[in-house]
């Protein structure tokens, strides 16, 4: 049986003293890059495999990051109900944090918790926090606004990265776009293809950065003199979609053009309005927020603000793995990520 390489093989071949291969091994920030360099050419000359079990007793990274999600119901439990999974906004962030994590050997932990500050809830985390040990965390909407989850993980000193938060950005590593200036170019786009009667499809108020995509969108269309809005609530899934935009397209005076807030929802009122044989875009512009796959898939294709989740993920958990024991202000930052108003079929003049 071949003798497996020692980290006293690595620095023999290296050159360096084994504590130097240790300090690499252990992701310490105090080794020169050259020293770091021949120590890791060094393991893959070898084809040195580490023992990470050993050296997380020993007290070594984790080479793990966690995501955590939240969902009012029990996302995972088993019902026929079609409200009771995962948005697919979270694939586009898991498939980002797989990209950051396979890159660098790492491994992605994922926990579903309700964001309702129950007894129950804290101590669901807790366990998991107990269970797991993580070298990072990131949250989404709404858990990344969440007081009680960020207090908890900064009681365990645990890194944090939120996407997409809407309070306290002083606070850990924030990545956001502008939502009130994608909101309001949703508005001024509906508005010069000359639609007046317009609807919209809002999302939860646990998601706080909405509250800017919603201030934009109704800053731009009631500037305008003539333009009537009907606002309707949904939830960011499908089936609230479908319900309020029959609702909206049920009314005596229907709107020409309604944004939803996301693109689920989108779909969801493109469905509405197949079943009410009203054509898109002839009869109803119609336009979403995200730029998730269902906006692309559909018939005709979603009008939508892209906004580059996956990319938005991946560099959070890049951003987790690098981040050598960095914290306060060199840690707690705002990153503002670009986004696109892309103009697809679903959006066209409104009728005469």
């Amino acid at each position: 049986m071949k003798r497996a390489v020692t980290i006293i093989d690595i620095a023999n071949h290296a050159g360096v003293s084994f504590k130097t291969v240790s300090r690499v091994l252990n992701g310490a920030p105090t080794v020169a890059q050259d020293l770091r360099a021949r120590v890791e050419k060094a393991m893959r000359d070898l084809d040195y495999k580490p023992n990470r079990a050993a050296r997380l007793l020993r007290g070594g990274k984790a080479h793990a990051l966690g995501l955590i999600v939240g969902s009012q119901t029990q996302a995972i439990a088993q019902s026929p109900e079609p409200d009771r999974r995962m948005p697919s906004y979270a694939a586009d962030v898991i498939l980002g944090l797989l990209q950051a994590c396979h890159a660098a050997e790492y491994h992605l932990v994922i926990e579903n918790i309700s964001p309702r500050g129950t007894p129950e809830a804290q101590a669901m985390l807790g366990r998991f926090l107990d269970l797991v040990k993580l070298d990072g965390v990131i949250l989404v909407p709404p858990l990344c606004d969440t007081p009680w989850v960020l207090d908890l993980l900064d009681s365990r000193g645990i890194a944090c990265a939120r996407i997409n938060p809407g309070l306290d950005l002083d606070r850990a590593l924030c990545l956001v776009i502008d939502n009130e200036s994608a909101g309001r170019d949703v508005g001024e786009a509906i508005l010069s293809h000359g639609h007046r009667r317009i609807g919209f499809i809002d999302g939860p108020r646990s998601h706080v950065a909405l509250g800017e995509r919603r201030a934009g969108f109704l800053d731009a269309v009631r500037r305008v003199a003539g333009v009537t809005v009907e606002v309707r609530q949904g939830n960011f899934l499908f089936s609230s979609g479908l319900e309020k935009g029959r609702e909206l397209l049920s009314l005596p005076e229907r709107p020409t053009a309604i944004f939803a807030a996301n693109d689920e929802m989108a779909a969801g009122v493109l469905a509405a309005a197949v079943g009410f044989g009203i054509d898109v875009p002839r009869e109803l512009s119609l336009i979403g927020f995200g730029g998730l796959a269902i906006s692309e898939h559909s018939w005709p294709r979603l009008a939508t603000v892209s906004q580059p989740t996956i990319d938005i993920a991946r560099i959070a958990g890049e951003r987790l793995i690098t981040r050598d024991g960095r914290s306060g202000k060199e840690w707690n930052q705002v990153v503002t990520m670009p986004y696109e108003l892309a103009t697809r079929q679903s959006l066209a003049r409104a009728p005469d």
